[in-house]
Order: C-alpha cells, then structure tokens, then sequence
C-alpha cells in the first residue's frame, strides 16, 4: 500500500551495517504526517502533496543541511503538505537493499521515495550528481526524465550546485534556480490542482510548472552543443519562458510561512545518543 512503513523490511538489516542509527530517524523535532493529511476531494481524489527532500550524502553530512531543514519546515507547516527526508546509504546498506529488493527509504515514515508526488534533491556540490543517480535506481524510478510516467514522483533539483543544470538535465524533471522556499508553495499549487483533476498528463502539469519564474524545465528546451560546449538553450514548448531567472528572498522574515528551523536541535540530539 503506498505510503505505509517499511521498517519492519529495513530494520533485520540494520545490524549488519555501520552506523545503523542514521536510518531509524526519530529526532528531536522531526515529523511523520499522516499520509492522507490533505484529505480527499469531492470525486475520492487524493489532494495531499507529498515531498521526499535528499540532501545527497551520508546522513551525518546532510542532517545540518540548512537549505533541506528550511524547506522540511516550510513544507510541513502546512496542512495538505507532507514532506519526509532521505539521505544517500552507505555501500553496505545499499548492496542489502539490492539484495533484499527494499527500495529507498525516507527516515521519517520509512515510506518508499517511489510512493511520493516530488522527490526534491539539494545539491550543495557536483559530488552529489551521482549519489542522486543511486537514490533514483534504488528508489525504482526510471534514471531518465523522458522514461517517466504519471505514476513516478516529479524529480526536482535545487541547491547551488544546479544553477548551471546542464550537467543532471536529463535526470531531473524541474530545476529551481536560485532560493527555493517561496517557489515550493507555488510547486505545492501546481501539483494540488493536478492531482485534484485526477493526476492528468504529466506533460501537461510539466508545462504548467514551467511558467513558474525560478523554475527550469529541461524537457522544454533544447541545447545545442559545439563539442563540449554548450552554445544555446531554446524553449520548445509553448508555455516556456526564454529566460529563467533565479529566484533570491532577500530576507527570510519578509517570506510568508517561513519561521525559523528548530530541525537544528536534532543535531545536538542525535549526537548526544550515538
């Protein structure tokens, strides 16, 4: 059943790797939201948007992450909202999800990445690229952009490492430029409407995120390349802009719904307990 906990799959694992603390979760000021914490509309229709937020690295070197505890906050504060986060496992954990056939895990509900709507990954360095390649295929969600359908999350990148996206454009499905935790509410819209219409065409919804300002669909463009060069990026699609513009809050206290992360202190927590 989607959304329902894994951990009874994940836990007989755990004591055949390093460090099996950093996959339980449980710290101070995390959250587990009810799956259907949105509700449903008048048709049965699913309205709650699920996030799955990657800091793509170990655990202990994403969990102080600010940009991720920012919007794992931002997010939650809402009611139709839920968000979740998942990190890069270590080899031994990977060849025994591989083994095991578990996909990838979040540490707040032990839900499978592959059952949210966005699996959104913040790139702080390039080193992240392929991490992110690893959650995708231990996730069960196609590596390619283009080998997606309905039923696979929409797969977002951020973080400074992807203000030249160039580089993951045919892994990802959007990429926000610039600052993040005002244009997650307008993603949060998009994708409502969508699924209150009944989940149609993701083309469509693609488009339809597209016009976002701060937000790069690289399905809608093409590059041209001289080599390795890359020499232009055009819009193919009707509803994209010729020019994405990043997106920067000058002062996080002007942007509604944005209060200070307590996340912080389940550093101190968790290293208090290992």
């Amino acid at each position: 059943m989607p959304g329902q906990s894994r951990f009874a799959d994940l836990e007989p694992l755990l004591d055949r790797v390093q460090k099996p603390i950093q996959y339980v979760g449980g710290e101070l000021n995390s959250q587990v939201k009810d799956w259907q914490c949105g509700g449903h509309g008048p048709g049965g229709e699913e309205l709650t948007v699920r996030w799955a937020l990657m800091y793509p690295d170990a655990y202990e070197v994403g969990l102080p992450n600010q940009g991720v505890m920012i919007l794992y906050e931002v997010l939650n504060e809402r009611p139709h909202v839920l968000a979740e986060r998942t990190y890069a496992v270590w080899p031994d954990l990977e060849a025994l999800l591989r083994e095991s056939g578990v996909p990838q895990l979040t540490v707040d509900g032990h839900r499978a990445v592959v059952d949210f709507d966005l699996f959104g990954v913040s790139f702080s360095t390039e080193l992240g690229y392929t991490n992110m390649l690893t959650a995708l295929d231990l996730a069960g969600i196609p590596l390619h952009a283009a080998d997606r359908d309905d039923t696979h999350p929409v797969v977002v990148a951020g973080g400074h490492s992807s203000f030249n996206p160039e580089p993951i454009a045919d892994f990802v499905d959007l990429v926000v430029l610039g600052d993040g935790e005002e244009v997650v509410s307008e993603i949060n819209r998009v994708l409502s409407e969508w699924k209150a219409a009944g989940r149609g065409d993701r083309r469509e919804a693609l488009g339809v995120l597209c016009s976002i300002p701060g937000v790069y669909v690289p399905a809608a463009y093409e590059a041209t390349y001289d080599g390795a060069d890359l020499v232009a990026v055009e819009p193919v699609w009707p509803e994209a802009p010729e020019t994405v513009e990043k997106r920067t809050i000058a002062d996080l206290a002007d942007s509604d719904g944005i209060e200070t992360p307590h996340m912080a202190e389940a550093i101190q927590y968790r290293a208090r307990i290992e």
